[in-house]
């Protein structure tokens, strides 16, 4: 865990600008600047496979033209139609051009197009971005092999962040990654993100955790570490109604993946993103920042110039459950009618303290747990409302994290500057997820390593992290 990920373009920019640098707000307050936005074409919301976990639920056959998506970059770049009130160099000094369907190599040829259309014009006009962008792609890998494809990555090898979504081993993606006759697309998927690393280039990780496939999460991570790989993402989906039963399977997984990494110091340099310190813990009242970034972040084009804070907020995402969120469009403008600046006025609002309930705000385990605003908006109305279906499998993760890094210290040791790993969830709710017997070894183990257990505090207003242990090492 001690060796140096893999720097990604928002932390390159995070690194070279200073952060403390502040913006104002679309209603006028003092908000934190968003160094690096990331920009969206939708080339197509046509896709060759049938993915069963996939939230874009009502996919169509339409395709943008070359036509939209110059008008999309023309405005993205001069600022006019309102675009610099949302998104503009001097507040982000760098941005990230997404290509993503559907399918986005369906449409090789048209991205392709926009790139050098997009390069060009930021050449010619001297644009701030023209050295801080980076493309962004990620691929179910079915076409990779395809010559367009490949011309297309060594063309711009240069400025591209490509992954290939792999679920893991063959069992879990083929449970949910399948053609539309049900056949599934491992190994094409395999093929292309091997063939992409044996080329020396990095290669990102997808695992995404889906009711059909929570069983094989163990071994879906270990054939990742066999590939090759050293940074595996992972989460699961938000719009899954996760049982008590799933969070059980989750600890128990995630507690075969921690005894995998300490078994071997060779895997020391591993990162997970299911692994981190500070999951699991009270969060400052004062952190009110909202963990999902469609809430003014992003911006997203569909194929017919709308355009919209998140490509979850379109059409091809909602299911019909919720009129699409549209914020404009590349011929009237971003944010210049009425409703559009009232529901941008809307997702500036939002924040942790508003979408949440004091059982969320102020939740002993709070940090690390994430949220779709998107999704919220699907099932409330609002984004300004947190969908909790996830809390169960949030709970186990938090105690996996306890079990993992209090392992680790026992092995490794902690760097000065790191803290005991406590285990803040409280009792009753631990041991309906992993019983008596193993909440007790758990707890050993946190005490063991100098943490301390929480029993039943709850967090109340004001109340610092500080303080807490205080409380609960009086008691």
């Amino acid at each position: 865990m001690k060796k140096k990920r893999f720097i990604n373009f928002p932390d390159f920019i995070a690194k070279i600008y200073p952060h403390d640098k502040e913006k104002t707000g679309f209603r006028g307050s003092s908000i934190k600047r968003e160094l690096t936005r990331s920009v969206t074409f939708q080339v197509t919301d046509a896709c060759n496979l049938a993915c069963t976990y996939c939230y874009q639920t009502n996919k169509g056959t339409r395709v943008m033209s070359f036509e939209t998506a110059k008008m999309f970059v023309d405005l993205l770049l001069s600022g006019d139609k309102g675009f610099h009130d949302y998104v503009n160099p001097e507040v982000s000094e760098g941005i990230v051009i997404e290509f993503i369907g559907g399918e986005p190599f369906l449409q090789i040829e048209l991205i392709d197009q926009i790139v050098d259309y997009l390069r060009r014009r930021m050449i010619v006009e001297h644009h701030p971005w023209q050295e801080k962008f980076c493309i962004s792609i990620c691929s179910n890998g079915v076409l990779y092999r395809d010559e367009k494809v490949q011309q297309f990555l060594q063309k711009n090898y240069d400025c591209i962040s490509f992954s290939v979504t792999v679920d893991g081993n063959q069992e879990l993606h083929d449970a949910c990654r399948v053609f539309p006759d049900g056949t599934g697309s491992y190994s094409l998927a395999e093929d292309a993100a091997m063939d992409w690393m044996h080329r020396g280039y990095y290669m990102g990780s997808k695992i995404t955790i889906a009711q059909e496939n929570l069983q094989y999460l163990f071994t879906a991570f270990r054939h990742f570490v066999e590939l090759g790989y050293e940074e595996i993402n992972a989460n699961c989906v938000y719009e899954a109604n996760w049982t008590i039963e799933q969070a059980r399977e989750l600890y128990r997984q995630m507690k075969l993946m921690a005894d995998f990494l300490l078994s071997s110091d060779e895997y020391a340099g591993i990162y997970c993103s299911l692994f981190q310190r500070i999951v699991g813990k009270p969060m400052d009242d004062t952190d009110i920042q909202n963990w999902c970034g469609g809430t003014g972040a992003m911006l997203a084009c569909d194929p017919d110039g709308n355009l919209f804070p998140c490509i979850r907020y379109m059409e091809s995402s909602l299911n019909g459950e919720r009129e699409p969120f549209c914020i404009g469009d590349i011929h009237s403008g971003l944010m210049l009618l009425p409703e559009h600046v009232q529901r941008v006025k809307c997702l500036d609002c939002v924040t942790r303290r508003t979408q949440s309930t004091d059982e969320c705000f102020y939740c002993p385990i709070a940090s690390g747990c994430s949220w779709c605003s998107a999704w919220n908006y699907q099932v409330f109305g609002t984004a300004d409302k947190r969908c909790i279906d996830i809390c169960c499998m949030h709970k186990a993760r938090s105690l996996a994290n306890a079990y993992f890094w209090n392992k680790y210290d026992e092995k490794y040791g902690r760097d000065e500057d790191e803290e005991a790993v406590n285990l803040w969830l409280p009792e009753q709710a631990a041991v309906a997820i992993i019983g008596a017997e193993e909440y007790s070894s758990l707890r050993e183990l946190v005490l063991s390593c100098g943490g301390f257990v929480n029993k039943e505090l709850i967090k109340t207003n004001g109340e610092s992290e500080k303080e807490l242990i205080a409380k609960v090492t009086k008691k």
